[in-house]
């Protein structure tokens, strides 16, 4: 008898395989280890992430999941998260719950946070350590042979290399803990893998055949034929369509009409910038800089700024690469800046360490490698704070003999919204950053499940987004947005209606975009 369980989609499309339950780390018996053991168990679980890393990239594979693993391995590599965890065995503390307690520690920090992308992070350091005490179990990978046919993977909380487990025909996951801006979210969508969050499946369901459909956030176990079939037809359709789109990349993003639309990438990593040009991307509308300084312990230096960019940047050589300056807030800060006074948020951070925003202005420009630059700065709310940042950004153009860069606002508070036309005229390119527009907007927290991307369609923020779209043209500035909503296809058709003609997405996201702005026909005077 069919059994189906609802839940949260983290990651589109429909999946039919067996379901592979996973119970790393937290069962089993006492793992009894040296503090020394637990040092090499650390060594040996981010040396596996990366040798995992290593292959992808082997075969030709340089996208976002090599770079997650890798950016996984880092936490394996912490040595306070390490500290804490020998600390533990040398007080008498089983090496296993040692281990656990520490990561469980860690992550409730990170949970706390109020960004989701922060707080999604919790994630990744629990499931270090689950392989840190698999690896104290077994000293080896956690178990389970080939396996040829498709699994749908179920977990407690699962972890971004589960998905891209050598063993195992990965079509789909199923994860009580965890959202959308889990790392494990990230990696599914990037490899078009279905993907379910808050569903608790019983045990006893394992080895049985399953549809995982996270159109309409369900997991069928033992469907019925019928079923079974209409899924199989929807995972091939998904497929073709996915091959279809990618073979139209050469075509132009134009409206039915004939208005052109250009679309840019949204880049992190030097692999985001390399997917979303082969995707067709004329650009970067937004480098998010503060990424890999996200567990810091100070101020990056201007040399820690350049061997972050440079990838970066020399892969977006000949292209618009739009570098967004450190984008700290009381909801997302490094260790170094916890504590800091509530009232500090976004750029007054940066303000208030003139001599931080030089350098990391100084090595935008020294990593330059003939990318076409562009400097955006977050959470502008006047004038005299995008002037500041002007004089800093000439200062350090002028020390180098170079001309600078343009210098552009993101509009993603109220405040801004409100001085639009000031901050066009002053500014020499406006940026929509619908996630935090919409949130401050609505006063919804940035973890609630109602922001959704959709939400831009509410009658006050898509005022507002239109009031900066006509500042934008009565002072002849390009106007972007970088947000959620410019990856979604559904809402394509309502932002050109808005005005808007430059959208910046995710590199997966890229190809819908594209066919939804071509299947588009704006009315006359839009």
């Amino acid at each position: 008898m069919a059994e189906v369980y609802c839940g949260v989609a983290g990651a589109p499309g429909v999946a039919v395989g067996r379901l592979r339950h996973l119970a790393y780390g937290a069962n089993g018996e006492s793992a009894t280890a040296t503090p020394d053991q637990v040092g090499a168990a650390f060594d040996a679980v981010a040396a596996r992430l990366r040798c995992t890393a290593q292959a992808m990239r082997g075969h030709g594979e340089n996208g976002t999941p090599a770079d997650i693993l890798e950016a996984t391995a880092l936490i394996a590599d912490d040595p306070d998260l390490r500290s804490a965890a020998i600390g533990g065995v040398e007080n008498g503390t089983p090496a296993d719950r040692a281990v656990l307690d520490a990561a469980e520690r860690y992550a409730r920090v990170l949970a706390a946070l109020s960004d989701p992308t922060l707080a999604a992070r919790a994630a990744d350091v629990r499931q270090i350590g689950r392989r840190v005490v698999e690896q104290l179990r077994s000293g080896a990978a956690p178990p389970g042979g080939p396996d040829e046919e498709p699994v749908i993977l179920v977990a407690e909380e699962l972890g971004a290399d589960d998905l891209l487990d050598p063993s195992a025909t990965v079509v789909g996951g199923v994860s009580r803990l965890g959202g959308p801006n889990a790392h494990v979210a990230i990696v599914a969508r990037a490899l078009g893998v279905p993907l379910l969050f808050g569903v608790g499946v019983p045990a006893s369901s394992a080895g049985r055949q399953a549809v995982l459909d996270a159109v309409v956030a369900t997991l069928t176990v033992s469907p019925t034929p019928h079923r079974l079939e209409a899924a199989q037809r929807a995972a091939t359709a998904a497929r073709v369509r996915r091959e279809e789109l990618a073979a139209l990349r050469d075509q132009p993003a134009v409206t039915r009409d004939g208005t052109a639309v250009t679309l840019l990438v949204n880049v992190s990593t030097a692999a985001d910038a390399v997917a979303g040009l082969a995707a067709g991307a004329q650009g970067s509308g937004l480098i998010r800089t503060e990424v890999a300084f996200l567990h810091t312990r100070h101020w990056p230096t201007r040399e820690e700024h350049a061997a972050a960019l440079r990838p970066v940047l020399a892969a977006l050589a000949g292209h618009r690469a739009t570098v967004r300056t450190l984008d700290f807030a009381p909801d997302k800060l490094p260790p170094f800046l916890w504590g800091t006074s509530s009232r500090h948020r976004g750029l007054e951070l940066m303000l208030d360490e003139p001599r931080s925003l030089a350098d990391q202005f100084a090595a935008i420009l020294d990593e330059a490698d003939g990318a076409l630059l562009r400097v955006m700065i977050p959470m502008v709310v006047s004038v005299a704070q995008l002037d500041r940042c002007r004089e800093l950004l000439a200062a350090a153009a002028a020390a180098r003999g170079v001309p600078a860069p343009p210098l552009g606002a993101m509009i993603e508070l109220p405040e801004a919204v409100a001085v639009v036309d000031e901050l066009a005229a002053a500014a020499d390119f406006l940026s929509i950053g619908s996630n935090d527009l919409t949130a401050a907007l609505l006063g919804l927290d940035r973890r609630d499940p109602a922001l959704t991307p959709g939400r831009i369609a509410d009658p006050v923020v898509l005022a507002a987004v239109v009031a900066v779209v006509r500042a934008g043209r009565r002072h002849d500035r390009d106007v972007s947005v970088c947000g959620d909503a410019a990856g979604d296809p559904v809402l394509v058709p309502l932002l050109l209606s808005a005005g808007c003609r430059t959208l910046s997405a995710a590199p997966t996201a890229l190809d819908e975009v594209r066919s939804a702005v071509r299947d588009t026909t704006l009315e006359p005077g839009e």
